[in-house]
């Protein structure tokens, strides 16, 4: 039960994770916690300075941002604060986290819409005008299945021009379980060669957690060193 409602049936759930299970509130409490530990959430502060800063470092502006699975909204928050973007889209599966943003304060002081979808079920016709200057996928491609997989970076590439993304990858996840006994049945354990394969095509990794859509021309990352080809 949630919040005296009454529990759905799966069907309605729009995602689940590799164990079968829906990205409600068991997964919150089993992989989220109180969030202390949770790169991200409890350092979302840290990550929204570092992208501000390469962003004004590199002299690339952005007036626009999109959050494509927002969890807890806890490093959205903090990018939108650092920003400060004209426009905001937000996206999230979980039903439970579209009840909660819609309830938080800090959201009325923004032009932010949010919808309830997945990124797969997301349609790119919903975009008009320019690109967001900005996109976050922090920690969410682990969770959609491979047939699913192929087809994410082409969408995602054509609605923003640089994202930053995170994904724990097979070795990454080994290491978390032998350092800190952290596993996350819900994700996909895939190989870090997998994600490039999937990546390249779209995007250019041009620092840390930061991809650039091939779709923006004279990059300001014009170093051939540091460059992703």
């Amino acid at each position: 039960m949630i919040s005296g409602k009454r529990k759905k049936p799966e069907s309605d759930y729009l995602a689940y994770g590799a164990n079968g299970q829906p990205f409600e509130t068991s997964y919150w409490k089993e992989i989220y916690g109180t969030g202390v530990d949770v790169d991200a959430s409890f350092n979302a502060r840290e990550h929204a300075k570092y992208i501000k800063s390469l962003m004004d470092l590199m002299q690339i502006p952005v007036h626009s941002l999109a959050d494509f699975g927002f969890g807890k909204a806890i490093l959205l928050k903090e990018t939108v604060k650092a920003f400060d973007p004209g426009r905001i889209f937000a996206i999230d599966p979980s039903e439970e986290m579209i009840d909660s943003i819609a309830g938080q304060k800090w959201i009325r002081g923004y032009n932010l819409s949010f919808l309830h979808s997945t990124i797969q079920d997301l349609d790119p016709k919903y975009f008009v005008g320019a690109p967001f200057d900005l996109g976050i996928c922090n920690s969410v491609v682990q969770y959609i299945d491979k047939r699913e997989l192929k087809g994410i970076f082409r969408k995602l590439h054509s609605i923003v021009r640089y994202l930053y993304f995170t994904v724990p990858t097979k070795n990454d996840y080994e290491r978390m379980k032998k350092e800190i006994y952290f596993t996350d049945p819900y994700a996909h354990a895939r190989s870090k060669s997998t994600y490039e394969k999937l990546v390249r095509p779209y995007f250019r990794r041009v620092a840390f957690n930061l991809l650039e859509s091939r779709i923006v021309e004279n990059s300001q990352f014009s170093d051939e060193f540091f460059t992703d080809p």
